[in-house]
């Protein structure tokens, strides 16, 4: 499984929608400070396959960036020649919502199948193409914090589990589930066919065919027998056959002229109930058609009625157009007497008008004039109102001043000291003007009073020539109106008018409408009798039909019958007295009564012929019984006794049938069993094989099981990843270390110490790291030549702890070995804060900040 690309939102660190694109990667670097998202960028990967993220196991609603209503994470890769892509979306509440999609020939996206938006289904497509489970997953491809060594030091059984899964070992698991399904299925087949012979096949015995076959030959002889008895009944048969078919010409004849007999009798009596129908049918159409013509004469009287009538008034939608022409003529007088009345009431009303404005005029000039006095008084009262307020301004600011002193305004001498007037007269010039003022105001409303007066006789007026105006105009429309309503009366009626045109129009409407109604009378009596008619000569033509049919029944020439009825019985002339008893002539079908006397003659010729044929017939009856005491002489021995002919030949028959089908049944049988003694050999050899099947397939199961073959090659696989990790971590140790495995647990040989043998579990942080990685590199280089299918590849792996603790030789080893794993084609991420190892590659930098991190490729 090699990642293409990861696309991240709402999850942990990153709020916003971060992409890292690994397409172009081999080996890389994630680097940034503590609690920026390196690690999350691997728990991303984990969450969009599995579901899972090994910090917070299921709860993967912890992840959910803080505020943020869900996170969603999108991962692209590539499984061998298969792309996917995979959408997980978990909201703060609610499910987890998914969708598998994988990659097109046209570089689209379509769903993986059944099941791909599902979570339960996803996750086992996802775990069947990866090749892994979440736990093989994160102790091979995707190391996390903290579970970096535990391929190395982990639990044995989950480790073979995921060599299991990574070298797809499970193979020989199904294989041997298989091998066992197969033993199985040949066992019961075994046992089924060993039933069939059990059961179908007990009684195929040479004995059973030995007697099968002496059957067969027994059943031959009675055929052959049964052969040569049918040879001599068939001149017994030949014989009676003669007879009978002179029987039957005599039965026939005398069936015929039985029937003939009684179809002339019928024929006679239906005649004769037919002439009194025919005498009734045919005055039925006498009357019909009379009465037809005196329907067809009231009807054309009524016709030129009608059309004399219109001739003189019109058709009738000329009168419809002369009654309304009449209604809007009483309707246009009304209408103008009421608008000649309302145009005299307006002319009145004008001359009223008129006087109003003369005296509303009159009115308004007298009030103009006595505003125009009032102002003159005002203008007086505030003229002496002025002066007071002088003298009293003099005085108040002279006051104290004598005779002599400089006058505080001009500067002069005064002569006198300025007396000012007295409070009442200053308050009674005050006055003055305020009632003044308040006439002035009482004026100019009387003013505005007549005026207005005035505009509203003016109103009144140009209302009242509106209304007059339009009252002639009303005047002369409806005397335009009327003329015309009459001009239409005077071309329907003449002139003088009808006194009452509305009138005279409705008595000639009535009267159309009496004649239209008596023509529509007079025309269904008509159809009625037109009707009437030809129901009688329905009725006529139906009893002639009758008559004819029967008629030809009566007639019928039956000289052929009496002719065949005398060969049967062998005359060599034909019989004649049949024509010769009847009348020369048919009677016509105008006379049913003679009709029906001639058919009552024929019905009793016919009748006494029936009775001379039967008696023959009878008389005929008596020569069988010497036949079958013939044939019974031919069977003896063979087919039980019968009491006719017939009833021998089908005995004869039935019993060749029998023996013919018991003959070829005895020899099949025989056959049959011969065949299936051959079959029941050829089933015996099939138990055989399936048995040496059932012990084959049950020693390859046994063979297969987990505890040996499987075991073995976990076993060996471990060995080999010991000695590829012991070249690696040679390396990463300065030579210090190497790797060995024995039973289920690693071990490493401390060469500096006299090649010491101790558990891995004895080594430092930091040897421990080393010794996982050099584990990891191995694995991940190994698997493509250890595993038996080509699915199980570690095309991509991912590192997330420890460099740290290495010193600069080491890290610069460890840089080397992962490169080269990159070189090969993996794709080889790195999460640490060592800026001297993410200097080394190109590099993913996680940038934090307040609102979020970000992601930024920076090329080596």
């Amino acid at each position: 499984m090699r990642p293409l690309r990861l696309t991240v939102k709402g999850f942990t660190a990153f709020r916003d929608e971060q992409t890292v694109d690994f397409t172009d990667l081999d080996v890389f670097a994630i680097s940034g400070p503590t609690g920026s998202g390196k690690s999350s960028l691997l728990d991303a990967m984990t969450f969009a396959l599995y579901g899972r993220v090994e910090r917070v196991g299921n709860s993967v609603g912890q992840l959910i960036s803080l505020g943020q209503p869900a996170m969603a994470v999108t991962l692209e890769f590539e499984v061998g020649r298969e792309i996917y892509r995979v959408s997980r979306r978990t909201p703060a509440k609610g499910a987890t919502k998914i969708m598998l999609e994988r990659g097109t020939a046209g570089g689209g996206w379509e769903q993986a199948g059944e099941g791909s938006d599902k979570v339960r289904d996803v996750d086992r497509m996802i775990e069947s193409a990866v090749g892994l489970d979440y736990n093989g997953f994160t102790r091979s491809v995707l190391l996390p914090q903290g579970r970096f060594q535990e391929f190395m030091v982990g639990d044995p059984g989950k480790r073979r589990e995921i060599l299991t899964q990574l070298l797809g070992l499970s193979l020989f698991k199904r294989m041997a589930e298989r091998a066992g399904a197969m033993a199985k299925e040949a066992g019961l087949r075994s046992e089924t066919v060993g039933g069939v012979i059990e059961h179908d096949f007990a009684e195929v015995t040479p004995e059973r065919i030995a007697a099968a076959r002496a059957e067969a030959e027994s059943a031959a002889k009675r055929q052959a027998d049964l052969a040569s008895a049918a040879e001599r009944a068939a001149s017994v048969a030949a014989r009676w056959e003669e007879m009978r078919r002179s029987a039957g010409d005599l039965r026939s004849c005398a069936e015929e002229a039985r029937r003939a007999a009684d179809a002339a009798s019928d024929a006679a009596s239906g005649l004769m109930n037919l002439v009194a129908s025919h005498a009734s049918a045919d005055a039925g159409l006498r009357k019909a058609r009379e009465a037809g013509v005196v329907a067809a004469a009231e009807h054309d009287a009524v016709r030129t009625a009608l059309a004399a009538d219109e001739s003189a008034f019109g058709t009738n939608q000329d009168l419809v157009d002369a009654r309304v022409a009449a209604e809007r003529l009483v309707e246009a007088d009304a209408h103008l007497a009421r608008v000649e009345a309302d145009l005299a009431l307006a002319t009145d009303a004008a001359r009223a008008l008129d006087a109003r404005h003369a005296e509303a005029e009159a009115a308004a000039a007298a009030a103009g004039d006595a505003r125009t006095l009032r102002e003159g008084e005002l203008a007086d009262a505030r003229e002496a109102l002025e002066q007071v307020r002088h003298a009293d301004l003099v005085a108040a600011v002279a006051s104290g001043l004598h005779a002599g002193d400089p006058c505080p305004v001009c500067g002069r001498d005064l002569i006198e000291t300025p007396a000012g007037p007295g409070a009442d007269e200053l308050r009674l010039a005050e006055g003055a003007v305020t009632s003044a003022e308040r006439a002035v105001e009482a004026a100019t409303r009387t003013v505005a009073d007549g005026e207005r007066a005035l505009d509203a006789v003016g109103r009144d007026i140009q209302a009242n020539a509106a209304e007059q105006a339009r009252l002639r105009g009303e005047a002369e429309s409806d005397r335009a109106a009327r003329s015309g309503h009459e001009a239409l009366l005077t071309a329907r009626f003449g002139t003088p008018l009808p006194q009452d045109p509305l009138a005279e129009v409705r008595a000639r409407l009535a009267e159309r409408e009496r004649l239209a109604g008596a023509e529509r009378a007079a025309h269904a009596a008509v159809t009625e009798a037109e009707r009437e008619t030809g129901r009688a000569e329905h009725d006529l033509q139906r009893v002639a039909n009758e008559i004819r049919v029967l008629a030809a029944a009566a007639a019928t020439d039956h000289s052929g019958l009496f002719s065949r009825a005398a060969r049967a019985l062998g005359a060599s002339e034909p019989d004649t007295a049949f024509q010769t008893s009847l009348p020369a002539a048919v009677p016509s079908e105008q006379d049913p009564e003679s009709l029906a006397g001639r058919a009552s003659a024929v019905s009793e010729r016919l009748t006494a012929l029936h009775v001379s044929l039967e008696a023959e017939i009878a008389a005929r009856g008596d020569a069988e019984s010497t036949l079958v005491g013939e044939l019974a002489g031919a069977t003896a021995g063979l087919v039980e006794p019968e009491d006719s002919v017939d009833a021998f030949m089908r005995s004869i028959a039935d019993a060749r049938t029998e023996a013919v089908a018991a003959a070829a049944t005895a020899g099949q049988r025989a056959s049959d069993l011969a065949e299936r003694l051959l079959r029941k050999d050829e089933l015996l050899a099939d138990v055989k094989r399936l048995d040496h099947r059932v012990r084959l397939f049950r020693q390859l199961a046994t063979e297969l099981r987990q505890d040996r073959l499987v075991a073995y090659l976990q076993e060996e696989a471990l060995h080999l990843l010991a000695v590829a990790g012991s070249e690696r971590l040679q390396g990463l140790s300065d030579g210090r270390y190497r790797l060995i495995c024995r039973g289920d647990e690693f071990f490493v040989v401390d060469t500096w110490n006299a090649d010491e043998e101790r558990s891995v579990r004895t080594l430092s942080g930091g040897e421990t790291f080393l010794a996982s990685l050099a584990l990891a590199l191995a694995l991940a280089e190994q698997v493509r030549s250890l595993s038996t299918t080509d699915r199980a590849r570690l095309d991509s792996l991912f590192l997330d702890e420890g460099f740290g603790t290495l010193d600069q030789e080491t890290l610069r080893t460890v840089v080397d070995a992962i490169g080269q794993l990159g070189r090969d084609g993996r794709l080889v991420g790195v999460i640490t804060h060592v800026r001297e190892l993410a200097d080394e590659f190109s590099r993913v930098e996680v940038e934090k900040s307040p609102g979020g991190s970000a992601l930024r490729l920076v090329p080596a």
